[in-house]
């Protein structure tokens, strides 16, 4: 899936529309009746023998409906991040020693966002891969996330790269006197950019800075790709920009995480 599937489309009413398919997302888009129509339909609900690509489908598609005030608008195709945080795991059990600071990856499946290209308006935001949801604190207080398979690496050169994962830098910096060891943490990715680089998808370079168990932590997202990386070109602004750095719990975690339901 190239980085081209990014771009502004222009579905003709009446006319069958467009089809995209996202890792296991499949989605279809098109104007009927002064509405923009989309249907979406994922690997573990689609009949093995459709072809999903067949317009002739379409009358069994679920599809939802928008009224605009511009329907003639064209429509936008975006990557953005999930509307949670994410969970996320170190590969293996790291202990960083007091005063160390390194740097890690770890990579979020897309989401992606129908949008009206003058306007902006959002349409609607569909993850590319069903996702399951936890809760990242205790029963009074704490945070709804989603919770993924995906691993905290020290780098990245020994993987296969996917079109469809963002590729997220974080610098973590242990500023106690004390070891710090890392596990799993939340990764707040609503506060993140995309940006395109050499075809891939990069979010731009989380800092945080680890002040104790019982401390939270102060992240700053730089809003441009780590200096090693390049300059990148950017795709989406973040869905809640910060302009300075923010504290909040970040390593510990309250009690176990408590599975709820896939998305």
């Amino acid at each position: 899936m190239p980085n081209t599937i990014w771009q502004t489309y222009k579905p003709e009413p009446e006319q069958p529309g467009f089809f995209l398919k996202i890792a296991s997302l499949n989605f279809w888009v098109k104007k009927k009746d002064e509405e923009v129509w989309v249907a979406t339909e994922y690997k573990s609900d689609a009949d093995p023998d459709k072809k999903p690509s067949d317009n002739s489908n379409h009358e069994v598609l679920k599809w939802a409906r928008f009224a605009c005030k511009n329907p003639a608008e064209d429509v936008t195709i975006s990557p953005v991040f999930p509307d949670y945080p994410i969970i996320v795991s170190s590969e293996y059990p790291l202990r960083i020693s007091s005063g160390s600071r390194i740097q890690i990856f770890t990579r979020i499946p897309v989401w992606v966002q129908v949008s009206l290209n003058k306007s902006g308006y959002v349409l609607t935001n569909m993850p590319s891969f069903k996702l399951s949801r936890t809760w990242f604190g205790n029963p009074l207080e704490g945070e709804l996330c989603y919770w993924l398979s995906t691993k905290a690496r020290r780098k990245l050169s020994e993987i296969d790269f996917e079109p469809y994962l963002i590729n997220c830098p974080i610098t973590i910096i242990n500023k106690t006197n004390d070891d710090l060891n890392f596990e799993k943490f939340c990764f707040r990715v609503d506060r993140l950019s995309i940006f395109t680089l050499n075809d891939l998808l990069w979010a731009d370079e989380t800092q945080i800075e680890y002040r104790g168990e019982e401390q939270n932590s102060d992240i700053a997202m730089t809003g441009k790709l780590p200096v090693n990386l390049g300059k990148g070109e950017l795709l989406t602004k973040a869905r809640n920009p910060v302009s300075r750095s923010f504290a909040t719990r970040t390593f510990k975690k309250l009690f176990d995480d408590t599975f709820i339901s896939d998305l």
